[in-house]
């Protein structure tokens, strides 16, 4: 019997998709978190960045972010990244199109404070320019703000505490 994961308040899943400036893979193979590791464990900008994707850890950590999007009630927040990962930006817009109850929130934000219209996020920008026609789910929305001011203004979800908790 499979068991489901159990909702645990405040807590929120955050995925390292391309691994980590403090991860490192010893040499018995085990991965370990360290502040300044001898050989960061990532995936580099390279010809062979699609391949090392299915290598592990990352190969798991991307199952389990298809996993979590396919989820009812998922909310995906994208900070930073500019989807120019094909195989990360396709698993997104499965979940866009597949999942009715999934929410896609971009922050995008370029130095210009120009709104920052690339190739790898047309497909989004066309969702967003569709809303008004009713054969597409007003699940995506593109934020143009700074990370700061973008969580100084996201309101407080108040349904995630227990009524003798304050804010």
């Amino acid at each position: 019997m499979k068991q489901e994961e159990s909702f645990i308040s405040k807590v929120f899943h955050f995925y390292k998709l391309h691994g980590s400036l403090t991860w490192e893979r010893k040499n018995n193979g085990k991965i370990i978190q360290k502040n300044k590791p001898d050989n960061h464990l990532m995936i580099y900008p390279s010809s062979e960045k699609y391949e090392s994707s299915y290598e592990q850890p990352y190969f798991e950590m991307m199952s389990r972010f298809q996993q979590a999007l396919r989820k009812e009630e998922t909310l995906l927040i994208v900070i930073g990244f500019g989807f120019g990962d094909k195989h990360i930006r396709n698993v997104v817009l499965e979940a866009v199109n597949q999942n009715p109850s999934f929410q896609l929130l971009i922050v995008n934000y370029n130095r210009e404070g120009r709104i920052y219209k690339t190739d790898s996020l047309k497909d989004f920008f066309e969702i967003t320019e569709k809303e008004d026609e009713l054969s597409v789910r007003r699940n995506v929305n593109i934020v143009f703000d700074t990370f700061k001011n973008f969580t100084d203004k996201y309101p407080e979800n108040k349904t995630y505490y227990n009524s003798n908790e304050t804010i």
